[in-house]
């Protein structure tokens, strides 16, 4: 395997979040391909056939997959020939910085019959607002989910012992970050999100990076603050990483952390993502275990409510997927294949030529 599996996009509780900003670079010689089109009219057969080829070339590849239905592709990114590709459609919509130049749209509407979509206007548009309103709910039960992870947060904060948490992270820091990346990068990625298939993590992309893994063992959600910490210490080091950012607040909290020049990783493993790896550290040490004791039915209340909750946001999803596939169907059934392969076979000569 060549290839690494990530999210860029995903619903939390502040609505949609997105890295496709980070996809390329348009002041480093990149080429990005925008693919325009409606849901069934070939995008992400595109996408995968272009990230067969790259693998075919031999070539790293970054394969993006859609939270809304992770067996879908949302982008491929080519780092040595510096290109990528994406789906360029709400809700990720990428603005060209250098139209024609850099960023170059594919545009797959050409090859539909605008009639025959015409003639089912009204399903068409319901199923459309049927796929808006289930994300929609999707967000709110996560902004009712994320108060509750916020209040259970806000009790075990106040027994957490944040002294030793920083000499825990300063102890790794000493331990496994003795030399520099040769470039130091960071790049910002999601590994785990929620999907219309339950709480989906790609445990093939840390393997492929990861000779040796450390887990963080957290059921009171304080292993953001660890990360955080080594998160630091590894940049003041120049140590290049991929962040994986926390889906319940990915503008501030990090999930993973993966050193892909060290070959090893800290990852969070939790009530809903469960990781073995080659060493465990426990957040419980990092708390006060007596006064846990006195609040642990609290607690205890609190997460099943929470798991209630993204249980509500997960079947959301399944329903707007379900309408996403009937929206396909139509489009499908008004799609000229022949046209989109001559298209897919010229965008696949392009990029490697």
């Amino acid at each position: 395997m060549n290839n690494a599996d990530f999210f860029m996009a995903t619903n939390s509780p502040d609505g949609f979040y997105s890295l496709f900003n980070e996809l390329y670079d348009p002041y480093s010689d990149w080429q990005m391909y925008i693919l325009k089109g409606g849901p069934g009219t070939g995008k992400s057969t595109i996408l995968k056939a272009v990230a067969e080829k790259a693998q075919q070339s031999g070539l790293f590849t970054e394969i993006i997959h859609c939270s809304s239905d992770p067996h879908s592709l949302d982008a491929v990114i080519i780092p040595e020939i510096k290109t990528a590709i994406a789906d360029g459609t709400a809700p990720h919509i990428i603005n060209p910085v250098f139209p024609g130049v850099c960023e170059h749209t594919v545009d797959l509407s050409g090859c539909w019959n605008s009639e025959q979509l015409k003639n089912d206007t009204s399903k068409i548009k319901m199923f459309y607002m049927t796929n808006s309103a289930a994300h929609k709910k999707s967000v709110k039960y996560l902004k009712a989910a994320d108060l509750l992870n916020k209040e259970i947060k806000s009790y075990i904060e106040k027994l957490t012992d944040y002294d030793k948490i920083e000499r825990f992270a300063l102890r790794f820091a000493d331990t496994h970050f003795n030399s520099e990346s040769d470039l130091f990068h960071v790049k910002h990625r999601i590994l785990n999100t929620f999907t219309p298939d339950g709480i989906t993590i790609f445990t093939d992309t840390i393997d492929f990076y990861c000779d040796y893994k450390i887990i963080i063992n957290d059921s009171y959600y304080i292993s953001h603050i660890i990360l955080d910490k080594i998160y630091n210490h590894a940049t003041k080091k120049k140590i290049s990483m991929i962040i994986s950012k926390n889906p319940m607040d990915p503008d501030n909290k990090i999930n993973h952390l993966i050193f892909p020049d060290l070959r090893f990783g800290i990852f969070t493993s939790d009530d809903y993502i469960h990781l073995k790896g080659n060493k465990n550290v426990s957040t419980t040490r990092f708390i006060n275990k007596d006064e846990l004791s006195k609040i642990r039915n609290i607690i205890l209340f609190l997460k099943k409510a929470e798991g209630e909750l993204i249980g509500e946001t997960i079947e959301s999803l399944k329903t707007a997927k379900s309408a996403h596939d009937i929206l396909e169907n139509y489009y499908i059934n008004s799609m000229n294949f022949e046209k989109v392969d001559i298209i897919k076979n010229k965008l696949i000569n392009d990029i490697f030529k």
